[in-house]
């Protein structure tokens, strides 16, 4: 699956493949209830609060025998769009009215954790939210 030009997800099903680091960045075992970054992503992968939430949401929501795979789609979504809509409180509407660009200042302000702010950004960046 391709979101946009800085990220892609895609599923494996041989478990060989996750020893190969070169093929991620970050590798959710669910199976195992395990999140690894491959040792060339850790500085840039940082993880904040933010991302534990969501690594515990993947594999909470996984492990639930009661829940569809529809469902733990659906606890994704929402988790994503919570994650949008806290980064929109950091945007402003450029002056054609149509597109949101991040507002490095009020992000800032905000004095989140360095891996929060930089995940926040990069966020921005792969949503195309930066002002060039």
């Amino acid at each position: 699956l391709h979101l946009n030009a800085f990220l892609e997800i895609f599923s494996i099903s041989d478990q060989q493949n996750s020893e190969v680091e070169n093929l991620y960045d970050v590798f959710v075992n669910l199976a195992e209830s395990e999140i690894t970054i491959a040792p060339l992503a850790k500085e840039a992968m940082a993880m904040a609060k933010l991302h534990k939430e969501m690594g515990q949401l993947l594999v909470q929501s996984a492990e639930d025998p009661e829940k569809s795979d529809s469902q733990v789609i659906q606890d994704i979504a929402l988790k994503t769009r919570e994650i949008f809509t806290n980064l929109a409180l950091f945007s402003e509407v450029l002056a054609d009215g149509e597109k949101r660009v991040l507002n490095l200042e009020a992000l800032k302000q905000k004095r989140f954790p360095p891996a929060t702010e930089n995940f926040l950004y990069h966020l921005a960046a792969a949503e195309q939210m930066l002002k060039i």
